[in-house]
C-alpha cells in the first residue's frame, strides 16, 4: 500500500504539466493588402497598416516604400515569400516587432489586342476587314490577373507588308486608336495584306513593366469592290 501511494503522489505533477494551455497573443498590427494575399513580382502592391490603439509604429522589409499619402507598396523583385515587419512602440516604451508573409506570384502575359481581338494564349494571326480598322482601339489585357488594374496605350506602331512578307510602310500612331488618316492610307494599298502592331507604349497604375512586348498580327480580308 506505501508503496502504491507513492507512485500516485509522483504521477500527479506529471499530470498537471501536461493540461496547462499555451496562449498566443494577437497581433497588434494588421495589414490590408487583398483577400488572395499574395503580391505580384515586378510592380507596386498597395497595402494599408492598421495597429491597434493607434500606436506608434514603423514598416520594414525589402522591396518596401511608402507613398507620399501614408499608404504602402511591395514590388518584389524575385518569386521568395515576401515579409514585411512592423514595428510597434508599445505604452511601457517597448518595441514589438511582428512580421507579416505574403506570397510572390509571377506578372501574367499580356496580350496586345485590336477591338478586343487578339492573341490570348501566345501569338497568332487575326482576320480583318479593312473597315474594322477605322478607329480600332488597342488595349492590353493581363492574362489571369486577379487584381484591379488599368493600362491606357498611349502610342504604337503599324507595320505593312504583303503576302511575301516584303515591307510596305510603317505608320506611327499617338494613343490608342488607328486615326483616319491613317486608316485610308491602309485601305488605299491593297497589297498590304499583313499588319502588324508592334512597339507600344502606355501608361499603368501598378507600375508596369513588360519585359516582352507583345505583338499582335492582322491578316486583312480585302473586300470586293
Amino acid at each position: 500500500m506505501k508503496k502504491l501511494l507513492l507512485l500516485l503522489l509522483f504521477s500527479l505533477p506529471l499530470f498537471a504539466q501536461n493540461d496547462s494551455i499555451p496562449v498566443v497573443k494577437p497581433n497588434l498590427s494588421l495589414i490590408g493588402l487583398n483577400k488572395l494575399n499574395f503580391v505580384y513580382k515586378g510592380i507596386l502592391n498597395p497595402f494599408l497598416v492598421n495597429v491597434k490603439d493607434s500606436k506608434p509604429f514603423k514598416v520594414k522589409g525589402e522591396s518596401v516604400l511608402q507613398n507620399i499619402d501614408g499608404t504602402y507598396s511591395i514590388k518584389p523583385k524575385t518569386l521568395k515569400d515576401t515579409k514585411v515587419q512592423v514595428e510597434i512602440q508599445t505604452s511601457d516604451s517597448t518595441k514589438v516587432i511582428e512580421e507579416h508573409i505574403f506570397r510572390t506570384k509571377e506578372l501574367p502575359y499580356a496580350a496586345l489586342l485590336v477591338n478586343k481581338k487578339g492573341c490570348i494564349n501566345g501569338e497568332c494571326t487575326i482576320e480583318m476587314s479593312s473597315k474594322e480598322l477605322l478607329n480600332a482601339e488597342i488595349t492590353v489585357k493581363l492574362i489571369d490577373y486577379l487584381l484591379d488594374y488599368n493600362i491606357t496605350v498611349t502610342s504604337f506602331r503599324i507595320h505593312l507588308s504583303n503576302s511575301n512578307g516584303d515591307f510596305l510602310d510603317s505608320f506611327e500612331v499617338k494613343g490608342d486608336k488607328i486615326p483616319q488618316d491613317i486608316y485610308e492610307a491602309i485601305a488605299a494599298n491593297d497589297k498590304a495584306t499583313l499588319i502588324v502592331i508592334h512597339k507600344f507604349t502606355f501608361a499603368s497604375d501598378i507600375g508596369l513593366s513588360i519585359m516582352k512586348t507583345p505583338v499582335v498580327k492582322i491578316r486583312r480580308i480585302l473586300e470586293t469592290k
